[in-house]
Protein backbone atom coordinates (compact mmCIF):
# COMPACT_ATOMS: atom_id res chain seq x y z
CA UNK A 1 0.00 0.00 0.00
CA UNK A 2 1.22 3.26 -0.78
CA UNK A 3 2.53 5.93 2.25
CA UNK A 4 -0.23 8.55 2.47
CA UNK A 5 1.43 11.91 1.61
CA UNK A 6 2.49 13.95 4.68
CA UNK A 7 0.15 16.16 6.26
CA UNK A 8 2.33 18.63 7.84
CA UNK A 9 4.17 19.20 4.50
CA UNK A 10 0.37 19.97 3.21
CA UNK A 11 -0.22 22.43 6.39
CA UNK A 12 2.69 24.15 5.41
CA UNK A 13 1.42 24.61 1.46
CA UNK A 14 -1.25 26.44 3.42
CA UNK A 15 0.71 28.19 5.72
CA UNK A 16 2.87 29.17 2.46
CA UNK A 17 -0.46 30.87 1.60
CA UNK A 18 -1.63 32.21 3.80
CA UNK A 19 1.08 34.30 4.25
CA UNK A 20 1.83 34.98 1.17
CA UNK A 21 5.07 33.46 1.08
CA UNK A 22 7.19 33.51 -2.31
CA UNK A 23 3.88 34.74 -3.69
CA UNK A 24 3.84 38.52 -5.77
CA UNK A 25 0.06 39.81 -7.24
CA UNK A 26 0.86 41.05 -10.73
CA UNK A 27 -1.87 43.10 -12.32
CA UNK A 28 -2.95 43.03 -16.11
CA UNK A 29 -5.46 45.59 -16.71
CA UNK A 30 -8.18 44.26 -14.93
CA UNK A 31 -6.85 40.65 -14.32
CA UNK A 32 -4.97 40.03 -10.86
CA UNK A 33 -2.24 37.05 -11.82
CA UNK A 34 -0.27 35.63 -9.39
CA UNK A 35 3.14 34.75 -9.43
CA UNK A 36 3.65 31.85 -6.94
CA UNK A 37 7.61 31.27 -6.85
CA UNK A 38 7.22 27.48 -5.34
CA UNK A 39 4.27 26.27 -8.03
CA UNK A 40 4.79 28.07 -11.17
CA UNK A 41 9.03 28.91 -10.99
CA UNK A 42 10.43 26.06 -9.21
CA UNK A 43 9.63 23.37 -6.85
CA UNK A 44 10.72 21.73 -3.13
CA UNK A 45 10.73 18.00 -3.69
CA UNK A 46 9.04 17.66 -0.20
CA UNK A 47 6.29 19.70 -1.72
CA UNK A 48 5.80 18.08 -5.47
CA UNK A 49 5.86 14.65 -3.56
CA UNK A 50 2.86 15.94 -1.06
CA UNK A 51 0.75 17.63 -4.22
CA UNK A 52 1.28 14.42 -6.10
CA UNK A 53 0.40 12.11 -3.13
CA UNK A 54 -2.55 13.96 -2.66
CA UNK A 55 -3.95 13.60 -6.07
CA UNK A 56 -3.00 9.85 -6.07
CA UNK A 57 -4.82 9.80 -2.17
CA UNK A 58 -7.96 10.98 -3.81
CA UNK A 59 -8.36 9.21 -7.03
CA UNK A 60 -8.00 5.97 -5.30
CA UNK A 61 -10.10 7.28 -2.13
CA UNK A 62 -12.82 8.49 -4.88
CA UNK A 63 -12.84 5.36 -6.98
CA UNK A 64 -11.70 6.68 -9.70
CA UNK A 65 -9.54 4.07 -11.70
CA UNK A 66 -8.23 5.87 -14.79
CA UNK A 67 -5.45 4.01 -17.07
CA UNK A 68 -2.97 6.97 -17.80
CA UNK A 69 -2.95 10.18 -16.23
CA UNK A 70 -2.66 13.63 -18.34
CA UNK A 71 -2.04 16.76 -18.08
CA UNK A 72 -1.01 20.11 -20.10
CA UNK A 73 2.78 20.86 -20.21
CA UNK A 74 4.27 22.95 -18.66
CA UNK A 75 3.39 23.81 -15.25
CA UNK A 76 0.72 21.23 -14.45
CA UNK A 77 2.52 18.36 -16.01
CA UNK A 78 4.82 17.78 -12.94
CA UNK A 79 2.03 17.06 -11.13
CA UNK A 80 0.58 14.63 -13.11
CA UNK A 81 4.07 12.62 -13.61
CA UNK A 82 4.19 12.73 -9.73
CA UNK A 83 0.54 11.62 -9.20
CA UNK A 84 0.81 8.98 -12.01
CA UNK A 85 4.30 8.02 -10.53
CA UNK A 86 2.52 7.64 -6.60
CA UNK A 87 -0.32 5.40 -8.64
CA UNK A 88 2.13 3.60 -10.95
CA UNK A 89 0.14 3.87 -13.57
CA UNK A 90 1.01 5.57 -17.12
CA UNK A 91 1.57 9.77 -17.91
CA UNK A 92 1.41 11.56 -21.00
CA UNK A 93 1.20 14.87 -22.00
CA UNK A 94 -0.89 17.41 -23.95
CA UNK A 95 1.67 19.62 -25.54
CA UNK A 96 1.07 23.56 -26.58
CA UNK A 97 2.95 22.66 -30.08
CA UNK A 98 2.97 20.41 -32.62
CA UNK A 99 5.63 17.94 -32.67
CA UNK A 100 7.09 16.40 -36.20
CA UNK A 101 6.92 13.07 -34.10
CA UNK A 102 3.50 12.76 -33.57
CA UNK A 103 1.85 9.95 -35.80
CA UNK A 104 -1.71 11.40 -35.54
CA UNK A 105 -1.53 14.94 -34.57
CA UNK A 106 -4.89 16.46 -32.94
CA UNK A 107 -5.06 20.05 -31.91
CA UNK A 108 -7.81 22.43 -30.52
CA UNK A 109 -7.89 26.07 -29.87
CA UNK A 110 -8.54 28.17 -26.89
CA UNK A 111 -6.79 31.12 -25.44
CA UNK A 112 -4.46 31.64 -22.59
CA UNK A 113 -4.92 34.62 -19.93
CA UNK A 114 -1.46 34.43 -18.57
CA UNK A 115 0.03 34.11 -22.08
CA UNK A 116 -2.16 36.68 -23.16
CA UNK A 117 -2.29 34.86 -26.45
CA UNK A 118 -4.39 32.21 -28.74
CA UNK A 119 -3.70 28.31 -27.31
CA UNK A 120 -3.49 25.35 -29.30
CA UNK A 121 -2.95 21.81 -27.83
CA UNK A 122 -1.93 18.91 -29.41
CA UNK A 123 -1.98 15.59 -28.89
CA UNK A 124 -0.68 12.41 -30.77
CA UNK A 125 -3.89 10.16 -31.47
CA UNK A 126 -2.07 7.21 -31.77
CA UNK A 127 -1.04 7.74 -28.10
CA UNK A 128 -4.19 9.10 -26.10
CA UNK A 129 -6.55 6.33 -28.01
CA UNK A 130 -4.39 3.33 -26.52
CA UNK A 131 -6.12 4.37 -23.05
CA UNK A 132 -10.39 4.09 -22.26
CA UNK A 133 -10.00 6.20 -19.08
CA UNK A 134 -7.67 9.24 -17.74
CA UNK A 135 -7.43 11.91 -15.09
CA UNK A 136 -6.42 15.35 -16.22
CA UNK A 137 -3.81 16.91 -13.66
CA UNK A 138 -3.73 20.92 -13.63
CA UNK A 139 -1.67 23.26 -11.38
CA UNK A 140 -4.34 25.98 -11.64
CA UNK A 141 -7.99 27.31 -12.25
CA UNK A 142 -8.24 30.56 -13.50
CA UNK A 143 -10.70 30.94 -16.44
CA UNK A 144 -11.22 27.23 -17.27
CA UNK A 145 -10.73 27.27 -20.76
CA UNK A 146 -7.68 25.10 -20.44
CA UNK A 147 -8.71 22.39 -18.86
CA UNK A 148 -12.55 22.62 -21.30
CA UNK A 149 -9.82 22.73 -24.04
CA UNK A 150 -7.65 19.79 -22.97
CA UNK A 151 -10.73 17.52 -21.83
CA UNK A 152 -12.23 17.91 -25.88
CA UNK A 153 -9.06 17.56 -27.09
CA UNK A 154 -8.61 13.95 -25.23
CA UNK A 155 -12.13 13.30 -26.38
CA UNK A 156 -11.25 13.94 -29.99
CA UNK A 157 -8.31 11.53 -29.37
CA UNK A 158 -10.86 8.60 -28.92
CA UNK A 159 -10.47 8.75 -24.74
CA UNK A 160 -12.59 9.82 -21.50
CA UNK A 161 -11.45 12.26 -19.00
CA UNK A 162 -13.13 10.61 -15.75
CA UNK A 163 -12.08 13.05 -13.95
CA UNK A 164 -10.22 16.01 -13.28
CA UNK A 165 -8.08 17.38 -10.52
CA UNK A 166 -6.42 21.09 -10.12
CA UNK A 167 -3.81 21.82 -7.09
CA UNK A 168 -4.82 25.82 -7.04
CA UNK A 169 -8.87 27.32 -7.95
CA UNK A 170 -8.59 30.12 -8.13
CA UNK A 171 -12.48 31.20 -6.80
CA UNK A 172 -11.73 34.37 -6.31
CA UNK A 173 -11.53 35.39 -10.20
CA UNK A 174 -15.25 34.42 -10.07
CA UNK A 175 -15.05 32.83 -13.33
CA UNK A 176 -17.61 29.48 -14.30
CA UNK A 177 -16.11 26.26 -13.47
CA UNK A 178 -15.04 23.89 -16.42
CA UNK A 179 -18.36 22.89 -19.10
CA UNK A 180 -16.68 20.01 -20.29
CA UNK A 181 -16.61 17.99 -17.30
CA UNK A 182 -19.35 17.10 -14.83
CA UNK A 183 -19.37 19.47 -11.79
CA UNK A 184 -19.19 16.47 -9.53
CA UNK A 185 -16.06 14.82 -11.24
CA UNK A 186 -14.46 18.41 -10.46
CA UNK A 187 -11.97 18.44 -7.75
CA UNK A 188 -9.39 20.93 -6.09
CA UNK A 189 -7.04 20.49 -3.50
CA UNK A 190 -6.50 24.27 -2.60
CA UNK A 191 -9.53 26.59 -2.94
CA UNK A 192 -8.70 30.27 -3.18
CA UNK A 193 -11.61 32.58 -1.96
CA UNK A 194 -9.47 35.88 -1.47
CA UNK A 195 -6.23 37.30 -2.60
CA UNK A 196 -5.04 40.64 -0.75
CA UNK A 197 -2.39 42.61 -2.60
CA UNK A 198 0.35 41.35 -0.29
CA UNK A 199 -0.40 38.44 -1.80
CA UNK A 200 -2.07 36.53 0.80
CA UNK A 201 -4.44 33.90 0.43
CA UNK A 202 -7.92 32.59 2.15
CA UNK A 203 -7.97 29.00 1.83
CA UNK A 204 -11.16 27.58 3.34
CA UNK A 205 -12.42 24.60 0.74
CA UNK A 206 -10.59 22.03 -0.80
CA UNK A 207 -9.57 18.36 -0.94
CA UNK A 208 -6.46 18.83 0.76
CA UNK A 209 -8.19 20.32 3.64
CA UNK A 210 -10.56 17.43 3.59
CA UNK A 211 -7.68 15.44 3.98
CA UNK A 212 -5.76 17.09 6.85
CA UNK A 213 -9.37 16.74 9.01
CA UNK A 214 -9.95 13.13 8.13
CA UNK A 215 -6.44 12.52 9.51
CA UNK A 216 -7.26 14.36 12.83
CA UNK A 217 -10.48 12.19 13.14
CA UNK A 218 -8.42 9.24 12.53
CA UNK A 219 -6.32 10.33 15.44
CA UNK A 220 -9.18 10.77 17.74
CA UNK A 221 -10.67 7.45 16.65
CA UNK A 222 -7.22 5.97 17.55
CA UNK A 223 -6.99 7.78 20.66
CA UNK A 224 -10.46 6.64 21.51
Amino acid sequence: MAKEPSRDVIKRIIKYMSLGRGIEVKRIGDTKILRIEWLNLYNEPEVLNAIGGLIAFWIKTLGYKPDAITSVETSGAKYGISASSHLSIPYFSLHKIDKVIFNDPVYVESRSITESRALKLYADRSIVNKFNNVVLVDDIRRTSNTIDSAVELVEKCGSKVCSCFVVLDFKFTGHPYPKKIRRDRFHSLFVISKVSDDGKCEVKNGLALEYIKKGERKLIGDEK
